[in-house]
């Protein structure tokens, strides 16, 4: 008995392996883990850099808009608002076009060079006219661009320039420039405001039209003033017009605005 126990005892003491899973079965996890943390590192990488390039993305865009935003009402007046002409002539009814202001700029020095020594009465007063009609659409250019706080737009500037190219930081401080030199040489150089013959209907400060005399093609005395007082102030005449010329051209080149113009539908032809 007692050798029955033993044996029973050594038995007991033996480890007896249980195999749970075969060999067959077991799964290599290794290469998805691999996978998983690979993806891990990239999106930790790549989605901070994602965010970051948004919101710069969302903050320049604002700015851009926020920009063109305040300088639409000038490229609205540059581009809706047309001056009519008068062709300087003789006739009871001279010839009339309407005109963009750089159109009307280049027909103004044309007709200053070819007139400014003229002694009909007709012809004087049309080269005034014009002048006048002229010098009434830079008023109310220079009173738009007068309500823009350019120092506000500059701030804004200096703050997202980081954002911007270097191309886009030349425009941007580029037409900023050009304005405010506009507003200064149109100022500057209007000398025009105390013509004899043509005069300007001021309300509160706001030039609102033309007063003309019912007899001022019999004032041949105040027709040769005034024109006198034009050739005296000739160069005047010409820093405008050339400064109004680039006014328009900078301020459609920073809207692009030809390119608009061109990608625009044509409307439909409705046959009735």
């Amino acid at each position: 008995m007692s050798e029955h126990v033993i044996d029973t005892l050594n038995r007991a003491q033996q480890v007896i392996p249980v195999k749970i899973i075969s060999d067959t079965d077991k799964i290599d996890w290794e290469p998805y883990v691999l996978i998983v943390a690979t993806l891990s590192l990239l999106a930790a990488v790549i989605i901070p850099f994602a965010q970051k390039w948004y919101e710069e993305y969302r903050t320049k865009r604002s700015f851009k808009f926020y920009f063109k935003k305040q300088l639409g009402l000038v490229l609205n007046l540059l581009t809706s608002n047309k001056i009519e002409y008068i062709k300087p002539s003789v006739k009871d009814n001279p010839e009339k076009h309407l005109y963009t202001p750089t159109e009307f700029s280049s027909k103004l020095e044309a007709d200053f060079k070819e007139f400014k020594e003229a002694v009909q009465p007709r012809t004087i007063f049309t080269l005034l006219l014009n002048l006048q009609q002229f010098m009434q659409f830079v008023f109310q250019l220079r009173h738009s661009l007068m309500q823009i706080d350019f120092d506000k737009l500059t701030e804004r500037t200096l703050e997202h320039g980081k954002e911007l190219s270097k191309d886009e930081l030349k425009k941007t401080y580029g037409i900023i420039l050009i304005y405010e030199s506009f507003i200064s040489i149109s100022l500057f150089h209007d000398r025009f405001g105390e013509m004899k013959t043509i005069k300007r209907e001021m309300k509160e400060k706001v030039w609102v039209g033309l007063k003309l005399d019912k007899d001022i093609l019999q004032s041949q005395t105040l027709l040769n003033q005034d024109l006198l007082h034009l050739n005296n102030n000739e160069r005047s005449i010409f820093e405008i017009t050339q400064m109004m010329r680039i006014v328009e051209e900078k301020t459609k080149e920073y809207f692009d605005y030809d390119n608009l113009q061109k990608k625009r539908r044509p409307l439909p032809v409705i046959n009735k």
